[in-house]
């Protein structure tokens, strides 16, 4: 990568960071980010999915590029089980395909491919340990998405990994419900974030602190 390379792509991670602190919405978060990649990468297309525990699947939140028509429409559920996301959010692990044609291996290629896309990147957001969602772009030309460009987005995922899970909070011990714990919270963070959630801890302690009372709502 060239000196010019090098600089663009650290002045990017800043312009992503800051992003990440300025912006109240999860909405404002990816779509700021994917405006910044657009120097960097080559994409036509990009979605932030996060894990949905009631349906046990990956929700499309957000798109950005053109999806007129696509049947990954916001608020599609993707199987965790039989998709590329899915691998990528169990294996905490990115995966890049060149040419979807000559390499299928998820059930739904064959409809990414029919909607004229054949480069497919995925990189997983991960907080603490805990795989939150994922962010995959799409691209129309066979090979227009390579390891690099997967490098890329990781680093720039990773500066709004923390955002997004504080936009779509969690219990990380309990994975199937929007509930968080309170034993959780004290445990994870020690005073200062008991200090934070005092409020919460004290309405869970008026209901008796145990049993099926000793969640929090976050809703």
């Amino acid at each position: 990568m060239t000196q010019m390379g090098v600089v663009q792509r650290y002045q990017s991670l800043l312009q992503v960071n800051k992003i990440a602190l300025t912006k109240p919405t999860t909405e404002g978060v990816f779509t700021g980010m994917c405006r910044v990649l657009r120097k960097l990468v080559p994409y036509d297309r990009a979605g932030l999915s996060v894990y949905d525990p009631e349906h046990d699947s990956l929700r499309i939140v957000y798109l950005y590029g053109r999806h007129e028509n696509s049947m990954f429409h916001v608020g599609y559920l993707i199987n965790r089980k039989t998709s590329q996301s899915g691998w990528v959010f169990e294996n905490k692990t990115t995966m890049v395909r060149c040419n979807l044609a000559t390499e299928p291996r998820f059930p739904r290629d064959q409809d990414i491919v029919a909607e004229g896309y054949h480069s497919f990147c995925s990189v997983p957001l991960v907080v603490r340990g805990n795989s939150i969602g994922v962010v995959s772009l799409l691209g129309r030309r066979k090979h227009s998405l390579s390891r690099m460009h997967a490098n890329v987005l990781e680093e720039l995922s990773n500066q709004i990994a923390l955002a997004i899970s504080s936009m779509n909070p969690r219990c990380p011990s309990h994975a199937h419900t929007r509930l968080v714990c309170p034993r959780c919270i004290g445990a994870a963070g020690g005073k200062s974030t008991v200090s934070k959630h005092r409020q919460d801890l004290s309405v869970w302690g008026k209901r008796g602190g145990r049993g099926r009372k000793g969640q929090i709502s976050l809703e």
